[in-house]
């Protein structure tokens, strides 16, 4: 279990992401076998924003985690992440709000795994009120070419 220690709002620049922090998201994943948690956290002042990630099997064993901490850059004029993965993998992009903040548009990303693979993802998040989103996932690799999580938030 993820506990937040600490709760602040985010500076000007990361507002699209205001509403996840301090908050813990999950969802179902995998035909409902796993469980996919986000825990997002204010850092440095609400100047960056960590989401630890952990995905958990149906016997609450933990089979993957990650990490990911945004930031807005000054001179791209936009908010810019980096994925750390327990399997080694990284992966580096871009966020932007489309309509009204209501959409988290993640464009195209390039997951880099250990061993030298690529996996080109292309993922948005869509706000549904303040209590949910769905991530909406689309890739080559995937069995039906994409994927859609509802995440709700855990009180």
């Amino acid at each position: 279990m993820m506990i937040l220690l600490f709760s602040a709002a985010l500076a000007e620049p990361l507002a699209p992401l205001e509403f996840l922090a301090s908050h813990c998201w999950q969802g179902s994943i995998g035909e409902g076998s796993q469980i996919d948690k986000h825990c997002f956290e204010p850092m440095h002042g609400g100047k960056h924003l960590r989401d630890r990630h952990v995905v958990t099997d149906a016997a609450g064993k933990v089979t993957y985690e990650g990490e990911t901490i945004y930031a807005f850059n000054g001179k791209a004029r936009r908010i810019e992440y980096a994925y750390f993965s327990s399997d080694g993998g990284v992966s580096y992009g871009s966020v932007s709000a489309k309509d009204g903040g209501q959409v988290l548009d993640f464009g195209d990303e390039t997951f880099n795994g250990p061993d030298g693979r690529e996996l080109k993802i292309s993922t948005e998040w869509r706000r549904i009120g303040d209590d949910a989103y769905e991530a909406v996932s689309r890739a080559g690799f995937m069995p039906t070419g994409r994927r859609v999580t509802r995440y709700e938030r855990v009180r």
